[in-house]
């Protein structure tokens, strides 16, 4: 008798996102040394933000990726919030900052809180990030968005270690 089995789709790595924050953020902090690449520096600290924040929603919040796209996303808000799976998927800043605010409960959540600006850093009205922004011309990115940019990635990064 000849048992035939369906395929073990292959497994999908950790995700490494906390790693890659950190090597984002001191990727940027390098590069604002003179400030003569402000348009890359802010994008390297957009990114480290991101993936911090994304390594909290799924190291902290039952957050999952568990697609072959590898992007993660809130079986919470897919169900509560009744998002589809698009809307609760943790894109990009400005939006993975709201998730993770949006989120962030118990304990740990609280301890992020008491480390990250209440106002989210990278949705300004007048300046907010985009990952578009990789294409725009740096010498218009003025230095206070860039040092904003950097400090929120810091504290991001802060705040995962305290809610370890």
């Amino acid at each position: 008798m000849i048992v035939v089995t369906a395929p073990t789709p292959p497994m999908l790595p950790r995700h490494t996102f906390l790693k890659a924050g950190h090597d984002l953020y001191e990727a940027a902090l390098q590069l604002s040394n003179g400030g003569a690449l402000p348009g890359p520096t802010d994008h390297l600290a957009g990114l480290a933000a991101e993936c911090v924040a994304k390594a909290m929603l799924i190291d902290f919040f039952g957050s999952v990726q568990d697609s072959p796209d590898a992007k993660p996303y809130s079986r919470t808000l897919l169900n509560q919030q009744g998002m589809n799976k698009f809307k609760a998927s943790h894109g990009h800043m400005p939006g993975a900052w709201d998730h993770l605010v949006l989120l962030a409960h118990g304990r740990r959540g609280a301890e992020i809180r008491r480390h990250i600006p209440r106002q989210n850093p990278f949705k300004t009205q007048s300046d907010e990030w985009n990952e578009g922004h990789r294409y725009r011309d740096g010498a218009t990115l003025t230095s206070q968005r860039v040092a904003r940019h950097l400090a929120a990635a810091l504290c991001l990064i802060t705040a995962y270690r305290h809610a370890k």
